[in-house]
């Protein structure tokens, strides 16, 4: 028997069968599908961070400017600029945590993980109240000539390609490669 190793271990050794911890090896390589939803998670980011600043403009502008108009209503254009300035706001926020969100993605932290399968999923059920909403809307218009059908069409075919793509995501990051680079899972993997 050697020094350092019980019976047990040198048994599993030399039959063939090694349980490997990757901690204890070299970093392990990004998935590049998780480099690919990263980037779009930046993206989605930086457009809600510039969508977030022009609300917050508009908002800005929509309170100031009709209080000095007599014949509009003061209040409503008030209104809608606080709202609008409350919206961006709420964008922005949301911009910075898809930049967190992608960093977390990139560098393999566990909570991005989590957060990525969350918002995913939210994103499965807007897309899914947004087509039935669409289709309501749509079918109980009066006018329903020329382009009312077509955005009815258009409306349901985006919230089926949004839904697709949501689950393909959440497939991705479920395969056991991608939960291990998230430390999703356990560290041992067997080898032959």
């Amino acid at each position: 028997m050697h020094k350092y190793f019980s019976k047990n271990v040198l048994e599993y050794i030399s039959s063939g069968f090694i349980l490997r911890d990757t901690s204890l090896d070299q970093k392990m390589e990004r998935p590049l599908g998780v480099t690919v939803i990263a980037i779009l998670v930046v993206i989605g980011g930086v457009m809600s961070l510039f969508g977030g600043i022009s609300l917050v403009i508009v908002g800005a502008f929509l309170s100031t400017s009709f209080t000095d108009v007599s014949t509009s209503s003061p209040f409503i254009g008030s209104l809608f600029g606080v709202l609008s300035a409350g919206l961006g706001a709420v964008l922005l926020i949301v911009g910075i945590g898809y930049i967190i969100m992608s960093y977390g993605l990139l560098k393999g932290k566990g909570w991005a993980w989590t957060i990525t399968i969350i918002l995913t999923l939210i994103g499965i059920a807007i897309n899914i109240i947004s087509a039935i909403t669409g289709a309501v809307s749509n079918m109980s218009t009066i006018n329903n000539m020329n382009g009312a059908s077509n955005s009815f069409a258009y409306g349901i075919i985006g919230s089926v390609i949004g839904i697709a793509i949501s689950v393909a995501i959440i497939y991705y990051l479920y395969r056991p490669r991608v939960k291990l680079f998230f430390g999703k899972t356990s560290s041992k993997i067997s080898t032959p």
